[in-house]
């Protein structure tokens, strides 16, 4: 069974390691993970199957922004729809005050790419030399419009 929920501590070791799996470059240590417990704007969740973390988001709210800070699915988890069911839960479970969200991506990451754009995210524009290899990155933002307190009342 699939489940998303928010992330904690033990699940450090476990997020650290799908994040090594996952990133050649520019891969969070493991104690970048630890510290953003800290972080008074950051969100994390985790997808887990089974009760095995498979999956986590990260993200840093600011005001109506959310950014995507990291975000990965276990190597032998992708491709089943695992990651479209983590996004659009966290998402959802941001609040009501989130109106954006965005996220930089390689541009050579097509997998990634066409899962945001399924989501509804659109790119903004190229950031030339971005990563620590000198690829390209592409900004994308999902743009959030939930019904106002009127609308909700008729």
């Amino acid at each position: 069974m699939l489940k998303v929920r928010e992330m904690e501590r033990e699940d450090v070791e476990r997020v650290y390691e799908i994040n090594r799996e996952s990133f050649t470059t520019d891969a969070w240590s493991r104690f970048s993970f630890e510290k953003d417990f800290e972080n008074k704007f950051s969100r994390r969740f985790v997808l887990e199957e089974d009760g095995k973390v498979v999956g986590y988001v990260i993200f840093w709210v600011v005001k109506e922004e959310a950014t995507i800070m990291t975000f990965a699915i276990a190597p032998g988890y992708r491709g089943k729809g695992y990651g479209e069911k983590l996004l659009r839960e966290a998402i959802s479970r941001l609040g009501d005050k989130v109106k954006r969200v965005v996220l930089d991506v390689r541009k050579s990451n097509l997998r990634a790419i066409n899962l945001y754009k399924k989501l509804g995210f659109k790119v903004v524009t190229e950031r030339k030399g971005y990563y620590s290899d000198g690829e390209n990155a592409l900004l994308m933002e999902l743009k959030i419009s939930r019904p106002s307190e009127a609308e909700l009342s008729r």
